[in-house]
């Protein structure tokens, strides 16, 4: 499950749902599966649940979804579109057998017909898209950070279980999971520090203001690094 790159949205979920392992969790699954559009005829784009285990949707068996406490999800995104290019290869010869431009009217009849004839043997885009949900903390963590993904995976969140998901930031994460209140209140005077690319002047990290604060960002960066070995 774990990749060598990319992000993550954590989110928490609020509301009743069903035992992760029950038939009804299954069941809510089901009802919101992925559906294939390999035939489809039109530009079309399906998103439903699909299981690790099964990447057609067709069966969400425990076994192939539970990680420790946790619950391991998938979201299978299939986009169908007729690409571009060629498009324009057809409404390239199409002028040229006629000696003129295209009206718009006499585009978009082209454009359907080129729908009609070649989508059905075009395969569509494939995108999986996991989550790992942890019911006993009410913590869910997205392997995703675009927004059209997690407008789309709260989307079908809701529509699935009827529950609501709650963006989390690093502080909110901080105090659900019961630290004390001091580190609470030193997270307020958390700054992020940026390490310096190959090359690069560590100064121009904090600017060239003249005050001392590059060398104080210069010597946090030594610290942090001698701290890590």
């Amino acid at each position: 499950m774990f990749r060598r790159s990319g992000g993550t949205t954590a989110y928490f979920v609020e509301g009743k749902t069903p035992a992760t392992d029950s038939p009804a969790f299954a069941a809510a699954l089901t009802a919101q599966r992925f559906r294939s559009i390999e035939s489809a005829s039109s530009e079309e784009t399906s998103i439903g649940w699909v299981s690790p285990g099964d990447p057609t949707g067709e069966s969400f068996l425990v076994e192939d979804m539970a990680l420790d406490d946790a619950v391991w999800l998938r979201v299978r995104v299939d986009r169908k579109k007729l690409p571009a290019v060629w498009v324009g290869i057809h409404r390239t010869e199409a002028e040229r057998s006629r000696g003129r431009a295209l009206s718009a009217r006499e585009r978009k009849e082209l454009r359907v017909e080129l729908e009609q004839r070649l989508l059905p043997r075009i395969l569509p885009s494939v995108q999986l898209v996991d989550a790992l949900w942890h019911p006993g903390r009410k913590l869910l963590l997205l392997f995703a950070t675009s927004n059209a993904l997690r407008e789309e995976f709260q989307k079908l969140f809701v529509r699935s279980f009827g529950v609501q998901l709650v963006e989390a930031g690093p502080r909110e994460l901080a105090e659900h999971s019961g630290i004390a209140r001091d580190a609470l209140l030193y997270l307020n005077e958390v700054a992020p520090v940026r390490w310096p690319r190959l090359g690069e002047d560590r100064g121009a990290l904090a600017g060239s203001d003249g005050d001392g604060d590059a060398d104080e960002a210069g010597d946090t960066v030594d610290e942090l690094a001698e701290a890590n070995g």
